[in-house]
């Protein structure tokens, strides 16, 4: 053993605090530094060092009242109260043996960290290595406290800093009661990275499917991707079996697919695949897979987490590659839509299977002001309903160029005129006689379309001396009008999507919009002006209430542009003006909106529909709820009468929180669904229990769960936040 000579010096510290003697002992990978108060030589190798006694060596540092040292094994023994760091592990014990050669140790009566979350406590606590421990009849926790909230107490654990800690005849405790038994458990520590094992189990009780014993494992696929593969029991329908799998090989790409299935033993399963996935293969491409499918809308509703997903019975899927460029946007696409109809009725699902389009957003034509827009598509399309059934591919080529100006304006007046014409070819059409049918004859529609945007001056007037300071009233009316002819035989186009619902029109579409501005302070010294108010009244009046033929009076009427001044267009009662449309904002503050929106049928002198929707925030307090009504005053119209409420209090993460969700039906008098949610989280653990009902139709339900959060290890049960409202 190479060593230089050894030096001991005396340190005189200034103050009252007396003299400390330093030694240093040399070695080649490094230096021991001893400084206490008193120190001597019991052999010629062996120091014995008293009072405040400090000895380091490299990144180790153990302090104690009594240590005794021996230069030629490199070992070392304490006494009383012992205090050891190494790098963030750190320790203190009542008395230690320490081998600075092979970076080992024994602690008796230890507790401490061996990374910066979890605490160690054992009767001895024997570190084997560098970065390697094994406690013997002890505990760990993330709790300070001297009876933790949560712990595991386990016979023996082996420890390696930063990896995991793998414990054997393991109780778990809350406080000093035991809950749980384990043989074995996987414990990760600091440096959390993935790896492959079984997940905790989640567990609740429902009325309607008994009580839920849900299992998974997780098993990472590299550094990139992993798959999770997990069982739900319920015991009044049987097992259910899902997977996820989630990769990331690059920042520019992501891929999460989703499959849950069950066998219902009372008729009611079904299949769920979820795929939501994106690429970017250059600055301007992009490849995007966005799949939600359901086998059936029974499944959907029985077994369903939200309220959302058990009631919405349409479905979109979507895989598409586009590439973006100036003004231009070339689209490769694969759809499919379904909406889930009632047995015995069919779904509807419409496949586009592929759709190529190229688009222009608008470029100008050389120097004038003229700007050309065009859109042209090649595209294969299939539709099933309960009535029609079409051939498995239709082709549909679609050509719509437009040109638009915006005109020089004059006193407060400019026009912005446009005109454009579409020509569509369709492999098949609709033959309505003698039953309506999908038959395979050709179709050519075309059309054309001319607008015409006029805006007028904006009137404006400030308030200087209202109670509610600054305020600037303007007023923006609105004028547009819309001409298409040429579109013959509407009910002979097959319906795929918006673009083919065009019926021909003479029309204008007119309206004033008022706004409110007030100016706050959004930092010390800075104002800015805000929308506080805004009132949108609307109205549309139709030159030909026939729209070329193509209205059915006494029948569910849906076309553009029909649809263009509210989403409750559907009408079967022909008529000159077009119901008034009134939409009215205010936003008082940060943090607080509301939204109220009516349509009022000045035929039949009637509110048509109204809906009132707020949100309101204040640090801990949160509150949110819609309102909607709607009449059925024509056929093919409905009556619906519904109030959505949210409130909640807190944050999830840190003291108490709690949240409430409602969905009430005025016209039945039924809730519909409700989610009650409590969580408390310590610094160490969290609690949370929910209580939720469903009343849909075929489910009704009410379920209890509970979730208890580990910190460093995460949740036994599943409780999920609650989804907003908006």
């Amino acid at each position: 053993m190479w060593r230089s000579p050894i030096r001991t010096s005396r340190i005189y510290a200034a103050g009252p605090e007396q003299d400390r003697v330093r030694t240093e002992i040399p070695y080649r990978d490094g230096t021991v530094l001893l400084v206490s108060d008193f120190q001597e030589r019991l052999t010629k190798t062996r120091y014995r060092a008293r009072g405040h006694v400090e000895i380091t060596y490299q990144d180790v540092h153990i302090t104690a009242e009594d240590l005794e040292y021996d230069e030629a094994t490199r070992e070392g023994l304490t006494r009383g109260t012992t205090r050891f760091s190494q790098k963030q592990q750190w320790l203190i014990c009542s008395r230690a043996e320490f081998n600075f050669s092979n970076q080992t140790g024994t602690f008796y009566d230890a507790s401490g960290f061996t990374d910066q979350e979890f605490m160690v406590r054992g009767r001895t606590v024997v570190k084997t290595g560098s970065d390697t421990y094994r406690v013997e009849e002890g505990l760990i926790t993330a709790c300070p406290e001297a009876v933790p909230k949560w712990s595991f107490k386990m016979h023996r654990a082996a420890i390696r800093v930063d990896s995991t800690a793998r414990l054997s005849h393991t109780v778990f405790k809350v406080k000093s009661i035991p809950v749980f038994y384990f043989p074995y458990v996987v414990v990760p520590l600091e440096r959390k990275k993935r790896s492959s094992g079984f997940l905790p189990f989640h567990t609740g009780t429902s009325t309607s499917k008994g009580r839920v014993v849900s299992l998974g494992y997780f098993q990472t696929l590299g550094p990139s991707a992993d798959v999770t593969f997990y069982s739900d029991y319920f015991t009044k329908r049987g097992p259910a079996f899902g997977a996820i799998f989630r990769a990331r090989p690059n920042p520019q790409t992501r891929l999460y697919v989703l499959a849950y299935g069950i066998h219902d033993r009372l008729g009611q399963g079904g299949g769920h695949l979820v795929v939501d996935g994106l690429t970017s293969l250059t600055d301007n491409v992009r490849v995007v897979a966005n799949v939600n499918v359901t086998t059936n809308f029974q499944f959907r509703q029985a077994f369903s987490d939200s309220f959302r997903a058990a009631t919405v019975r349409q479905e979109h899927s979507i895989l598409f590659m586009t590439r973006n460029e100036s003004s231009y946007s070339t689209n490769f696409a694969f759809q499919r839509e379904e909406v889930h109809f009632p047995a015995p009725e069919r779904s509807l699902v419409i496949r586009t299977s592929p759709s190529l389009e190229l688009l222009n957003l608008g470029q100008p034509l050389g120097k004038t002001p003229f700007r050309l827009s065009f859109r042209m598509a090649a595209e294969g399309f299939s539709r099933v309903d309960s009535v029609l059934e079409s051939p498995k591919i239709v082709q549909r080529l679609d050509l719509f160029p437009r040109i638009s100006v915006r005109l020089p304006s004059l006193a407060g007046f400019s026009l912005a005129p446009s005109i454009g014409f579409r020509q569509t070819y369709y492999s098949a059409r609709v033959q309505q006689e003698p039953d309506p049918e999908i038959v395979p004859r050709s179709l050519h529609r075309e059309y054309g379309i001319f607008e015409l945007d006029i805006k007028t001056p904006t009137l404006e007037k400030t308030f200087h001396s209202s109670r509610l300071g600054t305020l600037k009233h303007v007023m923006e009316p609105v004028i547009t009008y819309r001409r298409i002819w040429g579109v013959e035989d509407l009910s002979q186009v097959i319906r795929f999507d918006e673009n083919d619902a065009v019926a021909d029109t003479n029309e204008v579409e007119y309206g004033i919009v008022n706004r409110i501005y007030r100016s706050r302070e959004t930092s010390p010294g800075i104002r800015q002006q805000f929308e506080l108010l805004s009132l949108t009244l609307s109205q549309k009046y139709y030159f030909d209430p026939d729209f070329g033929g193509a209205f059915r009076p006494g029948q569910p009427n849906m076309f553009y542009p029909l649809n263009t001044l509210t989403g409750f267009s559907l009408t079967g009662i022909q008529r000159m003006l077009a119901p008034a449309s009134m939409v009215f904002r205010l936003s008082p503050a940060a943090g607080v909106s509301y939204d109220a929106r009516a349509d009022f049928d000045t035929k039949l002198q009637r509110l048509r529909d109204a809906s009132l929707s707020t949100v309101w925030q204040r640090k801990k307090l949160f509150v949110a709820g819609t309102y909607f009504k709607t009449l059925a005053l024509e056929p093919g119209s409905f009556e619906s009468h519904h109030i959505q409420g949210q409130a909640g209090y807190g944050s999830p993460s840190r003291g108490l929180s709690a949240s409430i969700t409602l969905s009430y039906n005025i016209l039945t008098a039924q809730l519909l669904n409700s989610q009650s949610r409590l969580n408390y989280a310590w610094d160490c653990c969290g609690l949370a229990m929910e209580f939720q009902q469903f009343d849909l139709g075929l489910r009704t339900e009410t379920r209890f769960s509970f979730s208890f959060t580990l910190k460093g290890i995460g949740s036994f049960g599943n409780v999920r936040r609650p989804e907003s409202l908006f």
